[in-house]
């Protein structure tokens, strides 16, 4: 909650007890730490008032955690008038990749990796205290589909992510789009990366990796994006909240599954080619996106 607008004679300790949650009778002075911080006169020993109280709301500094599941998030009493918000798309899936090589009426060059989302953020938003704010969490693209060459299954692209967005008071603060697939071999083509629709934009999204021809054989599939670790140890900047992963792994006949990249809102590896008959199989499997996330901080 907040104190009232009022001329600081017309307010009372009962008044102050309950903004710092406290017990409406409990014994305070002005010049007590908690009362100050409330006032916004931290120095001990300068003159205080209670008219430097008037419409205070005592904030506690904290954050949501990081949120990827839900549709909604109630403050606490102590957020405050203002937060910040930032929220992460979801990532493409890699495109198949084949089982059959070029010498077997197949394929030599991997499918593209799937595309990081986007992120975006807002400072400053004005709230209620106790609010609650509302969000859509985009979750990650699918992993393509293997094919076997120019036969049947004929494969499929890496799906796209979806978007994430967050409103507050009726109006959409921040919205990210998400990551695009990966083309489905033998097209390398990587996914298109998701961007910022509403609000600011702070790191620049990856787009998915180009599948690649290993020898006249054989074929890697692109990289799946890097997607954006999220920081609960919250800073005064965004440097300090928001950083990159790490990219999603893919092999080459013989190899692994190709792997989605790390953490929110990544990327997964488009399946490479091989001779399934002849070598292991696993390199030709694709990676999904992974979901996107929300996070919300104020106070700081």
């Amino acid at each position: 909650m907040t104190l009232p607008v009022t001329p600081g004679s017309s307010l009372s300790f009962s008044q102050v007890n309950t903004e710092l949650q406290l017990s409406s009778t409990t014994l305070i002075t002005l010049n007590q730490s908690t009362v100050r911080t409330l006032a916004g006169q931290t120095t001990p020993g300068s003159q205080i008032s209670f008219s430097q109280l008037s419409g205070k709301s005592y904030v506690i500094a904290a954050n949501s955690g990081i949120i990827t599941s839900g549709s909604s998030y109630t403050l606490p009493a102590t957020s405050g008038t203002s937060i910040n918000v930032l929220v992460i798309a979801g990532g493409g899936g890699g495109g198949g990749g084949s089982g059959r090589n070029a010498a077997n009426a197949g394929f030599n060059t991997g499918a593209g990796g799937g595309a990081a989302g986007g992120n975006a953020y807002a400072t400053s938003v004005t709230v209620t205290p106790g609010q609650t704010i509302y969000f859509s969490i985009g979750g990650g693209g699918t992993a393509g589909d293997y094919r076997m060459g120019v036969y049947a299954p004929a494969g499929s692209a890496g799906g796209a992510g979806s978007s994430t967005s967050i409103t507050v008071n009726s109006i959409v603060r921040a919205l990210a789009t998400a990551g695009g697939g990966g083309a489905l071999c033998p097209d390398p083509t990587g996914g298109t990366a998701g961007g910022a629709s509403t609000g600011s934009q702070y790191l620049t999204p990856n787009a998915g990796g180009t599948g690649t021809q290993t020898n006249q054989f054989t074929g890697q599939g692109g990289l799946g994006a890097a997607g954006y670790t999220i920081s609960t140890t919250v800073g005064a900047s965004l440097s300090s909240i928001i950083g990159y992963g790490s990219t999603g792994a893919t092999y080459v006949a013989g190899g692994a599954a190709s792997q989605s990249g790390t953490v929110y809102g990544a990327g997964g590896g488009g399946g490479g080619t091989n001779q399934s008959d002849q070598q292991s199989y696993q390199n030709m499997f694709a990676a999904a996106g992974t979901t996107g996330a929300v996070f919300i901080w104020w106070g700081y």
